[in-house]
């Protein structure tokens, strides 16, 4: 995953819970258009960017994997985080919305495309790299981020895995945690309505 900011060089991943949260809310969702494939999410949170992936990789043996990745800009001092890793997951499930009900991929932007999503500059592009693939091949080529990647900072105290689950609702066994109006724990949680 590529940040879309020259500077994001340093960056935490979201929280394992809310990647799978993502994923069972877009399989879910999208059930009947991925049948029994496999969604994938990732995010990195840069000092100034936020980058969200998530991706549909069929069923059917083949190593294409269909992706979007999102990109917000943010600022520290002014940006509520969690609301924008929140809206990067509507983003993607509106454009998986649009690629799952056009008849071919042929006017996805492959390079960052600026679109504008509830009044904010949001980046989106999509490509069909597979996730797992990539991976290995970058572990084999030793160009897998390691320990030395992370964010560093003051910048992260308040979005730390840990704020973000307690922001989320998410305990430490990864189940959700009732919320104060008492719905037990169904409401919130960053999950979309898509």
């Amino acid at each position: 995953m590529q940040p879309r900011l020259k500077v994001s060089k340093k960056w935490s991943a979201i929280p394992k819970e809310l990647s799978v949260q993502i994923k069972q809310v877009f399989k879910q969702t999208f059930q009947t258009q991925m049948g029994t494939g496999t969604v994938h999410a990732d995010g990195r949170i840069y000092p100034s960017e936020i980058l969200m992936r998530v991706g549909f990789k069929p069923s059917d043996g083949g190593l294409r994997q269909f992706n979007w990745d999102i990109s917000i800009e943010y600022k520290r001092d002014k940006d509520n985080v969690m609301k924008l890793l929140t809206m990067a997951v509507d983003v993607a499930g509106s454009l998986f919305e649009q690629f799952f009900s056009s008849e071919n991929d042929h006017d996805f932007p492959r390079i960052w495309a600026e679109v504008d999503f509830e009044g904010k500059k949001v980046f989106v592009q999509y490509h069909t790299e597979n996730t797992e693939l990539e991976s290995a091949a970058n572990k084999l080529l030793g160009l897998e981020p390691g320990e030395e990647m992370l964010a560093e900072g003051e910048w992260e105290d308040d979005i730390t895995p840990e704020a973000i689950k307690a922001q989320l609702g998410i305990d430490e066994e990864g189940e959700d945690l009732p919320d104060d109006d008492d719905d037990g724990g169904k409401g919130g949680g960053g999950k979309t309505s898509h």
